[in-house]
């Protein structure tokens, strides 16, 4: 077993996007005769972006491929919106000319060249802006400020950076843009099936790849066309990575980078920190002194749209493969070992069950279910009991003797959340 030490974080550079990258964007196109394309977006090397089938990279299923970024060769450099202040505090400390770098702001001259060096300054999140030679501060664009950290020597970086490793300022503008895995950016499927549609994140990225094939085919105009070229393609990095900082009011229903990370809905706190999750229903909680200690009770409608996930085995076999074949309305849903699921009001009970896969199906009384009451501040806060279906009311009921653990008190609207248990 491997033991990690520590965690760094870092920029990557462009030879280590390369190095991790499985595949090269090379083309805007998605599909041909009706299958990915290589070289695209949807190139199969990225990861399967189906429930069918094994990834090209790594050979693995699609419940086991965690997918393989690759990468796309940018026309010019540009600004990551991420990191435009680390960008201005690099292009203050060193000089232009010369490539020295000082602990402090240069200000007066370069103690190497005796250069005076040119005052930067942040307009807003996505602008910089030179003031050079006493003439009128303008907008320095990425290419420029890519030339101006160029310049800087390796053994110059850690002058103003205390970790001694490999990185280089020049790596904070973007060159290469990584881009990710079929998982991140899934297309909508129908009975595990992949169905055209593509992903505000694939659509995003399309959207750049086709304003930096508009900027490659103006080249050989006046620098006018191509700086406001480069600016389409500028603008699209930024609103692929973090639309919410732009000062554009443009309104877009597409969502980036960051809105998918950031918030109550975004990966942080509604997925990762666990506050949602599957198999569980909330509602009121009232007593009721008819039910035993171990039980709890469970509106009806609760019971009809909840699933219980029961693997088949060669005890339980028999009975649910006849539950199958006689389309008990029980049976919601067969999934099979590669993760597809089959909807049995479509299937319609037409189905091998075999052992490996899994039924899920209504709830029934004494089923093993997980009760909690918020705040959780105790392991007796979440307790296991014994479903009880009630076919009247439509809120959780559980014995007055059960009330001390969860600190309920029947005063307030209190709220729980109930879990099914899965069997194994």
């Amino acid at each position: 077993m491997t033991t990690i030490n520590s965690i760094h974080f870092d920029v990557l550079s462009p030879e280590r996007m390369k190095a991790i990258s499985v595949c090269e964007v090379v083309t805007s196109e998605l599909y041909e005769d009706n299958c990915p394309k290589h070289g695209g977006l949807r190139d199969p090397r990225f990861g399967v972006s189906s429930r069918r089938g094994s990834c090209q990279s790594c050979g693995l299923t699609w419940s086991e491929c965690s997918g393989h970024f690759g990468h796309y060769q940018l026309p010019h450099p540009c600004f990551h919106i991420g990191w435009m202040s680390e960008v201005l505090q690099w292009l203050r400390h060193s000089c232009k000319y010369c490539g020295y770098v000082d602990s402090k702001v240069l200000t007066k001259k370069c103690p190497s060249c005796s250069k005076p060096p040119p005052r930067f300054n942040k307009k807003n999140s996505v602008t910089l802006q030179i003031t050079e030679h006493g003439q009128a501060a303008r907008e320095i664009l990425a290419h420029e400020a890519y030339e101006h950290l160029s310049n800087i020597p390796q053994e110059n970086v850690q002058v103003y950076r205390e970790k001694n490793d490999d990185f280089h300022p020049k790596s904070l503008i973007l060159t290469i843009l990584p881009i990710p895995p079929n998982c991140v950016r899934p297309s909508p499927t129908l009975d595990g099936d992949e169905v055209r549609g593509e992903d505000d994140i694939t659509r995003r990225l399309l959207y750049i790849l086709r304003v930096s094939k508009g900027y490659k085919n103006v080249l050989n105009e006046n620098s006018t066309i191509k700086e406001h070229a480069m600016r389409r393609t500028q603008d699209a990095i930024h609103m692929y990575i973090d639309q919410a900082r732009m000062s554009t009011k443009t309104v877009t229903h597409q969502k980036s980078i960051s809105s998918r990370l950031r918030g109550k809905q975004g990966r942080m706190r509604g997925t990762l920190m666990g506050k949602r999750c599957n198999f569980t229903a909330r509602t009121v909680i009232t007593g009721d002194a008819n039910l035993d200690m171990r039980e709890v009770g469970v509106p009806k409608h609760v019971a009809e749209t909840l699933t219980v996930v029961e693997h088949v085995n060669r005890l339980n076999y028999k009975q649910l493969k006849a539950m199958v074949l006689n389309q008990d309305p029980c049976i919601k849903y067969v999934v099979r070992k590669d993760g597809t699921r089959l909807d049995m009001r479509t299937v319609k009970g037409q189905t091998d069950l075999q052992v490996g896969w899994a039924v899920e199906r209504m709830m029934k009384d004494g089923d093993p279910v997980l009760f909690n009451r918020q705040p959780s501040l105790h392991r007796m806060s979440i307790m296991c009991h014994r479903a009880r279906i009630m076919k009247v009311g439509k809120t959780f009921r559980l014995n007055l003797s059960c009330t001390t653990p969860y600190n309920a008190d029947f005063v307030s609207s209190a709220s729980v959340f109930f879990c099914c248990c899965q069997r194994n």
